[in-house]
């Protein structure tokens, strides 16, 4: 239940108050690369630094206008030629002062 109102405050609260970046791998089948990378970009808050001839993606997602990171990594399992899809690193962050978390 913790995790659950978590996620609900973490949603209310206005983006730009909130620094969640991640890193994410990706792993593709390597003829279908192109077209995975293609989704991902087009997708909100998304950036591809490297891609691999064997399907392997490095993938940053940051909270973007109306997009939760986490909901936006979680979506990349429905893209076409996905076949797993790793959360790497994570930082979050809030800028409000004296803000605690219990």
């Amino acid at each position: 239940m913790r995790l659950a109102t978590f996620v609900a405050t973490e949603h209310a609260k206005p983006r730009e108050q909130v620094e969640n970046i991640c890193g994410v791998l990706v792993h593709a089948k390597p003829e279908r690369r192109y077209d995975v990378h293609d989704a991902l970009t087009r997708m909100p808050g998304v950036e591809v630094h490297t891609m691999t001839d064997d399907g392997r993606l490095i993938v940053t997602v940051e909270d973007a206008d109306g997009n939760w990171a986490g909901s936006t990594i979680t979506s990349f399992n429905d893209v076409q030629g996905v076949l797993s899809v790793a959360l790497v690193y994570h930082h979050f962050d809030t800028d409000l002062e004296g803000e605690t978390v219990s």
